[in-house]
């Protein structure tokens, strides 16, 4: 009887010490959100009260049975939701059309201001605001990819953690105040390895100006950072530094060795898991692929709009194999997908449920953070097609560690696309390679979901200030060792004028000498 109180007592108190943590990782929609919420699902495992923070244009996640254990806060924007998913829809087509760096460029004070617009609506929200200071939450956990979301850590949270939700992004970690060196640290979209020429050193380092430049940006939050008293004292470019931790979605089975400071945490592999059985109308479908298997395709979730060109060449190319294909696509596929009897399409794929099933032979897809990891962890291999963002750098990562091909969007056909998914799947350096990598991810003491919500924990208990980086201390000059260079100049100057003079003094002295010596014989 006394075994059974004690119990009872110890899940009393685990519950009672539980905190309060807010999630804030965009609006709602794609892969930042989905990882921040396999986080908080194993903070709440660890009966934690969580709350996510999501944007009205996906107010439905609210609804969906597998987010039924979190709490939700919705923000309103100033725009019909619609309009919000519009943007999405604009990117896609942008990407396909071949525009996209172009549309960025050109309309960057346009995206600039949607985005600030957004910011400030939440914060106009009263109510909203209000229940986010009575929650009184312990930390929030947020991507700093908005910058609005370090607004929101500080105004409703007594601490916060960032995470970096892609793979490694050099600005975000410098701005968090770990160092890096472009001589072997490639900026994020410039698809470099650790090895670069001349020339991608050169290219890396414009980058990373860029980067910096892109930094100051942030500023343009300053009159909603001041209007609610947000560190005053601080620019809205600082509140990066304020970061208790950061969480990078990065594993060093794949990520190329980076010195990372000690309050950078890598946790690489957030959305991996065993594999749940599928729903039996797809198992069935797995299962008559008979040997040859299936491969998964997808180009994200973000991909609303493809060219009926671009949709052929990849038609026709998964008609020409003898696996069976299924394939995310959103929206009705035109006659050209339909009328190829081994392929499958589906609105949304339970993707790492489908690469954990003895069947899956390959995975062709866009490059986005949580498939790599989640082919990685179930050794499927890979056919990276890169289309935005960090989705380079996977592509780079997947080729220089042999676990896969890659192939340009620019320049694919359907010969391309035939010759590179029977070499991942006939070839046998591409299995051997990623069942290698696969068992090095998996010899580990703990799960990354385990390992994130461990350290979030640690840091409600004792903060994260004892791991700050001196780098946020240093002036610029300090920090490249401008100072200690000019005083090493100084000293080697001086010691040449030392020197000179000395010479000439001596020389000086020897021609007295000798002059008076020459007159004293004359």
């Amino acid at each position: 009887m006394a075994s059974i109180c004690s119990i009872v007592l110890l899940l009393f108190l685990q519950v009672v010490q539980g905190g309060k943590i807010l999630i804030f990782s965009g609006y709602g929609e794609g892969s930042h959100f989905m990882t921040a919420a396999h986080v908080g699902k194993e903070l709440i495992r660890r009966n934690h009260n969580v709350t996510l923070l999501i944007s009205n244009a996906y107010e439905h996640r609210a609804n969906e049975t597998k987010y039924k254990d979190f709490n939700f806060e919705i923000f309103k924007h100033n725009v019909p939701p619609e309009e919000v998913r519009g943007r999405l829809e604009r990117l896609s087509e942008s990407i396909f059309k071949g525009n996209f760096l172009r549309d960025v460029l050109w309309n960057m004070t346009g995206l600039m201001g949607e985005i600030i617009d957004d910011c400030e609506a939440l914060f106009n929200d009263q109510a909203l605001l209000q229940r986010l200071l009575q929650a009184k939450f312990d930390v929030a956990f947020v991507d700093p990819l908005w910058p609005c979301s370090l607004l929101v850590a500080e105004y409703a949270a007594k601490r916060h953690v960032s995470f970096m939700a892609t793979t490694w992004n050099d600005n975000i970690a410098r701005v968090n105040g770990n160092p890096s060196n472009v001589a072997f640290v490639g900026e994020m979209n410039t698809g470099f390895t650790n090895k670069m020429t001349l020339t991608e050193r050169v290219a890396n380092c414009i980058m990373v100006m860029v980067s910096k430049w892109m930094v100051t940006f942030t500023n343009s939050y300053t009159p909603i950072q001041h209007a609610h008293g947000i560190c005053p004292d601080l620019k809205a470019e600082d509140l990066y530094q304020r970061s208790q931790l950061l969480l990078v979605s990065v594993d060093f089975a794949l990520e190329y060795p980076i010195p990372v400071m000690p309050h950078l945490i890598p946790v690489g592999g957030l959305s991996t898991g065993p594999a749940n059985d599928l729903a039996q109308e797809l198992e069935e479908y797995v299962q008559s692929s008979g040997d040859d298997g299936i491969i998964i395709f997808s180009l994200g979730t973000y991909v609303t709009y493809m060219k009926e060109e671009l949709i052929a060449v990849f038609a026709n190319a998964f008609a020409r194999l003898p696996q069976k294909v299924i394939w995310q696509f959103r929206g009705t596929p035109p006659t050209v997908v339909t009328k190829v009897p081994n392929i499958k399409t589906m609105e949304w794929l339970p993707q790492n449920d489908l690469l954990g099933h003895n069947k899956t032979r390959a995975l062709m897809y866009q490059g986005g953070n949580n498939g790599l990891y989640e082919a990685l962890y179930h050794a499927v291999p890979i056919v990276v097609i890169p289309l935005i963002g960090d989705q380079p750098d996977v592509a780079a990562r997947v080729t220089s560690r042999g676990m896969g091909l890659k192939l340009d969007i620019k320049t694919i056909t359907s010969e391309k696309i035939v010759d590179a998914l029977n070499a991942v799947i006939h070839e046998k350096q591409y299995k051997e390679t990623v069942k290698k990598l696969s068992a090095i991810f998996h010899d580990r003491p703990m799960r990354p979901v385990e390992k994130a919500a461990f350290w979030i924990e640690h840091v409600i208990k004792h903060g994260g200030e004892y791991m700050r980086s001196p780098i946020h201390d240093l002036t610029w000059y300090e920090y490249y060792l401008i100072d200690v260079a000019a005083f090493f100049l100084l000293v080697i100057v001086v010691l040449v004028v030392f020197i000179v003079y000395s010479c000439k003094f001596a020389l000086r002295c020897c021609k007295r000498v000798c002059v008076g010596k020459k007159a004293k014989t004359e």
